[in-house]
């Protein structure tokens, strides 16, 4: 189902995975320079780094409902599942994740499920759709990240923001490159014949 250029599939793409490559970098960035966080920082910039994932896919499936040639079948829907799940996770750890404990149950368990859930989806369409790999990318570093939250839960906050923090690099790096390959994609398909 590789979309050709002309139907503006590419352009629709764009600014959610632009904006999911910002709010990733934003945090790496935070983890790599605040070298002696608070827990209620870990909380906070956790918290948030879930709540702006989530905004970003559910504009991505608002993106996706609005172009008429995206062909996902069943799974049209499953970015803005995990778009939900990250936002409800973002909200959760905001509100209830006081402790080192707590940040792994809620953000754990919400970066569990929605990896697996990406995961899947990008393993699906890794090579028929624009994003399939770096959903691939993301889905199984999120995973790896939920994992290792749990492995170093007794080693504190800087530990605990440095799991998340390398994973958003990761998926920061990937989908700032996606982005900039989907705007490249955009402007050939809308390129004059002959110009592209």
């Amino acid at each position: 189902m590789n979309p050709d250029p002309s139907t503006g599939i590419h352009r629709d793409l764009f600014a959610p995975t632009l904006l999911r490559a910002l709010v990733a970098l934003v945090l790496a960035a935070v983890t790599i320079f605040w070298q002696e966080p608070t827990m209620g920082v870990v909380v906070w910039g956790v918290g948030l780094y879930l709540l702006l994932t989530g905004a970003a896919s559910i504009l991505l499936q608002l993106r996706l409902n609005g172009n008429d040639h995206v062909d996902m079948g069943p799974s049209r829907q499953v970015p803005q599942s995990y778009g939900v799940l990250y936002v409800v996770g973002g909200i959760l750890t905001l509100v209830g994740a006081d402790s080192p404990g707590g940040l792994v149950l809620y953000a754990g368990l919400v970066l569990g499920v929605a990896g697996l859930t990406e995961l899947a989806l990008g393993l699906k369409f890794r090579t028929t759709f624009p994003l399939g790999r770096d959903w691939t990318i993301a889905g199984l570093v999120t995973v790896l990240a939920a994992t290792g939250l749990v492995l170093v839960v007794d080693l504190g906050a800087k530990a605990l923001f440095g799991v998340v923090g390398a994973a958003a690099v990761v998926i920061g790096v990937t989908h700032l490159l996606a982005a900039l390959s989907l705007r490249h994609e955009d402007r050939r398909g809308q390129a004059p014949a002959g110009t592209a």
